[in-house]
């Protein structure tokens, strides 16, 4: 009997000898059972909810399964069969009978960004909805849908002059692009059509400020990280709220939804984030997320205000850190000043909102190529990463800019997250890093495994790197869909070609080494959303399921194209499984408290559908999930069930 197994019987077995004991002496004093009952309810000793008749996998560490377990005041008090859970339940205690289903901790979404997702899907795909209920007419994004440039550009103009009309001068306007019938598609249509960088193209400030004359207007394209403008008095507003104009795509969808259009309507905010949390996490069985605040620390507001008011039904694990405006990043000074004053406030926090560190997510961008050699003749386009150069000037990269700000992060003691890491070369560059602080005395290497230290996404890693990050103990956040598509990881393969398939997520070479990667979304995790306001580039088989993620590293087959990619580094469902729940508690610093079921624990849990360890492989991403509890709370319920 292994020790999870004995603990939860000897914690049984002194629970019935203290309810026999009692009982006992009630008999001995004259006091009837009636009263004795009572007595134990005042005293709060019964469960709150007990759970039978489930296939309740733990997740602990000897992957142990029971049949019943048994919560009080949001924990897990024991585990057992159901005669043991039934046994100490109490007059008012609930019976939750899952009839025979399978039970899994609740899901840890270590990367994903519900209140930047919630942009798209609010007042986009929903923009009727939510600017009629908050009365909010500025909440709301109009779309311009064509099958070519000319016909986005003419629906451009028509919406965004009625737009005008309808909310009069001065009053936000935001529109999208979109093209086809998919993501990529959209891509190769609406890029072309933007003046960004070296690239000239028909949409410019100019051409902004002759369509919407007398308002502010924030244009995107295609997905969440796709094309972006603004015009003048856009700008203004910009500077005005937020003391700079240069926002790119992300911020401008955060800052300007938090900071500036529901700026002294903290109602509304509240009511949005909250719906978005309950829809799109809960509904699928995450029930805590780990996240940096992208752009905007109002919403840790937010967050608090429906945490103070006992309303937050997930938890979150955040960050400290955001993406860094290009004044800021590129300034040797201000950006360490911050990490150096920030201090470390791992871990404090409460049971639903904690610190688990700072991020710094646009780090990369003088380090983002590869080490691959494009095939004879070929060349590679801006999609796919360029070869890196003969060798880095490192002592330049530690002056100034996102490696020097990663490094001064380190240096001063902080858990470092939210690294994105898309070529091989940004690995390098962090393993060098590395090195560094070692050689300078600023670290020992027990020092840097302590931290837990994770890069996000990792599509194209050498297995040599991979078996680094065992070295390290790092714990990537993996979400799989970059390896295909026409950008990232997909664009590299197609570019480099299949020869560097083995460089494709080696994730099982990441666990043999001693790495604990995290299965993880990056994504706006719901079914209803239709293609032109979906955020990023995964299968359509992936909608509304973040199972079809899990799947994914078990079989490594991607559901839209066909392609298994590097099968060799699939892994087990017990491990996929381990990956998204006992070891992404690891990742957000919070093993104590959630990640499996024991007791102890808080009592976050799910109840599927279908049988995870039972199904088909290629089954896996139609589970369903039928209730999410998070501390014993009910926070999503499926009518079915």
């Amino acid at each position: 009997m292994g020790g999870f197994e004995m603990k939860a019987k000897n914690l049984i077995a002194v629970r019935m000898l203290a309810v026999l004991a009692m009982f006992l002496l009630a008999a001995i004093e004259g006091i009837t059972q009636n009263d004795l009952a009572r007595k134990l309810d005042l005293l709060k000793a019964y469960p709150d909810e007990i759970v039978v008749n489930g296939k309740i996998s733990s997740m602990d560490a000897q992957n142990r399964e029971v049949q019943a377990l048994a919560t009080r005041a949001g924990r897990i008090i024991a585990v057992g069969t159901d005669s043991e859970m039934r046994f100490l339940a109490g007059p008012q205690t609930k019976v939750l009978d899952v009839k025979g289903r399978r039970v899994v901790p609740g899901l840890l979404d270590a990367h994903t960004h519900p209140h930047l997702w919630l942009f798209d899907h609010r007042l986009g795909a929903e923009g009727d909805k939510t600017s009629k209920k908050y009365n909010e007419p500025e909440l709301k994004i109009v779309l311009s849908k064509g099958a070519n440039q000319t016909e986005l550009l003419r629906g451009l103009e028509t919406v965004v002059k009625q737009r005008a009309q309808e909310l009069g001068p001065g009053k936000w306007i935001i529109a999208r692009l979109f093209s086809g019938n998919s993501i990529g598609e959209s891509r190769k249509v609406t890029v072309p059509l933007f003046a960004t960088g070296s690239a000239s193209g028909p949409i410019t400030d100019q051409y902004l400020d002759t369509i919407a004359p007398n308002n502010p207007l924030m244009l995107f394209a295609t997905e969440a990280i796709g094309s972006y403008a603004s015009n003048s008095k856009a700008k203004e507003q910009f500077r005005m709220h937020l003391g700079y104009d240069n926002l790119n795509m992300l911020e401008a969808r955060t800052r300007g939804l938090w900071d500036i259009l529901l700026a002294g309507k903290t109602e509304v905010g509240v009511d949005l984030l909250k719906t978005e949390l309950q829809e799109c996490l809960a509904a699928q069985g995450i029930t805590t997320f780990g996240n940096h605040y992208y752009g905007t620390s109002s919403i840790l507001k937010i967050y608090n205000l429906l945490y103070q008011r006992g309303e937050l039904p997930v938890r979150y694990s955040w960050y400290v850190g955001s993406l860094w405006p290009p004044h800021l990043n590129d300034d040797p000074k201000l950006v360490p000043f911050f990490f150096d004053n920030v201090g470390d406030a791992r871990g404090i926090g409460n049971d639903y909102i904690w610190n688990a560190g700072v991020a710094s997510e646009v780090w990369e961008n003088s380090i983002q190529c590869t080490m691959a050699k494009p095939p004879q003749g070929k060349d590679i386009p801006a999609t796919a990463y360029s070869p890196c150069p003969p060798s880095f000037d490192y002592q330049k990269l530690s002056a100034t800019g996102g490696y020097h700000n990663v490094k001064t992060a380190l240096a001063a003691g902080l858990r470092m997250s939210f690294l994105h890491g898309y070529g091989d070369g940004v690995f390098d560059a962090l393993f060098n890093m590395f090195d560094e602080l070692q050689k300078e005395g600023k670290m020992s290497l027990e020092q840097i495994r302590a931290l837990r230290l994770s890069v996000e996404h990792a599509p194209v890693i050498r297995p040599e790197q991979a078996e680094k990050m065992g070295y390290y103990r790092m714990q990537p956040a993996l979400q799989g869909y970059q390896v295909q598509g026409d950008i990232k990881g997909g664009a590299f393969l197609k570019a480099y070609g299949e020869q560097y398939m083995t460089w494709m997520l080696p994730v099982k070479t990441m666990i043999g080494a001693g790495a604990h990667p995290v299965i993880s979304t990056d994504a706006h995790v719901n079914g209803t959303i239709p293609v032109e306001w979906k955020d990023m580039d995964y299968p359509a088989q992936w909608d509304g399921n973040v199972w079809g993620y899990i799947e994914f590293f078990i079989t490594r087959r991607m559901p839209n194209d066909g392609i298994t990619y590097n099968k060799a580094e699939a892994i087990d469902r017990t491990t996929a499984l381990r990956s998204i729940t006992a070891w992404a508690a690891e990742r957000e610093l919070n093993e104590k408290n959630i990640g499996s079921l024991e007791v102890g624990k808080l009592a976050d849990f799910l109840v599927l559908d279908k049988d995870y360890f039972a199904i088909p492989e290629d089954q896996i991403k139609t589970i369903k999930t039928l209730l999410t509890s998070v501390g014993g709370k009910t926070v999503y319920q499926n009518p079915a069930f």
